[in-house]
């Protein structure tokens, strides 16, 4: 059909004495029996058969008690609509819908590669603290063990607790930031993580 022949929403409205939302919410509700069509900016327009079928729904709806739904199960029920038809309109959205959900998950992957790669970071942050603590501790045992203990100055050996409750105190706070390392550190691989690119590559190949 030529689209000089095609019927607009707004003119269908005109000749069924309605309102255009109105038309379009009937197309949207009853797309399988109306079977509208798309120009190339993605409105509907009808044929003159899919314009006798909006009189037929309108008529239909006109009954007493009357509601889109009942209308929509009489359909069903006459046979004149089905489950198994394909809409190339549905099918569009759903491939946009697809689009969307793999484009969070993308970036729900990122994030997370993110948090792991900060989380490396104050492990090894961690690491430092325990091993410059370990130093600390190493030398005062050594520098009493080289004198006996009344010879060491009481600054001396207060100096000495200075600094290791100064280490204390930083290894406290990795300890906070990372409280559930063990857990997920456990679960990742020892070649750590991929770099994105590459993640993103691996990802896509799937499919």
């Amino acid at each position: 059909m030529s689209k000089a022949a095609y019927i607009t929403t707004r003119e269908a409205a005109e000749r069924l004495q309605v309102h255009a939302r109105t038309i379009r919410k009937w197309i949207d509700t009853f797309e399988e029996y109306i079977c509208p069509d798309w120009n190339e900016r993605g409105h509907y327009v009808l044929t003159e058969e899919s314009l006798l079928r909006l009189a037929e729904i309108k008529n239909r709806l006109q009954e007493p008690h009357k509601s889109m739904k009942q209308v929509k199960d009489d359909l069903l029920r006459e046979g004149k609509i089905g489950t198994d038809r394909h809409y190339p309109h549905a099918e569009n959205e759903t491939k946009a819908e697809t689009e969307q959900t793999l484009n969070h998950l993308m970036e729900t992957m990122e994030n997370f590669g993110e948090m792991m790669e900060d989380l490396f970071d104050r492990m090894e942050r961690l690491e430092d603290h325990m091993y410059g603590l370990f130093d600390t501790l190493e030398d005062m045992e050594q520098k009493l063990v080289a004198v006996s203990y009344d010879a060491v100055s009481s600054n001396e050996v207060q100096q000495m607790f200075d600094e290791i409750r100064k280490k204390q105190d930083q290894l406290r706070i990795e300890l906070r930031n990372v409280n559930f390392t063990q857990r997920l550190t456990s679960a990742t691989s020892e070649q750590g993580l991929l770099p994105r690119r590459q993640k993103k590559t691996r990802f896509f190949g799937m499919f």
